[in-house]
């Protein structure tokens, strides 16, 4: 699924980024340029972020 759609980023490459210790969207949009343009989505990086953070799972186990 695209998350940022003006970078056309998916969450398979936000969710290796946070993988990786991204753990704010200045991380993501340095780290896979996800929020890096308008900020449309934002809230949605934040929402991913939040649930990666509190589940503490791997992308796989997200996608499960």
């Amino acid at each position: 699924m695209v998350v940022c759609s003006c970078r056309a980023v998916s969450d398979r490459t936000v969710h290796a980024a946070m993988c990786a210790g991204a753990t704010s969207v200045d991380d993501l949009a340095s780290m896979c340029t996800a929020g890096s343009r308008c900020g449309g989505c934002w809230p949605e990086l934040q929402r991913l972020l939040a649930e990666f953070t509190l589940v503490g799972k791997t992308p796989s186990e997200h996608a499960a």
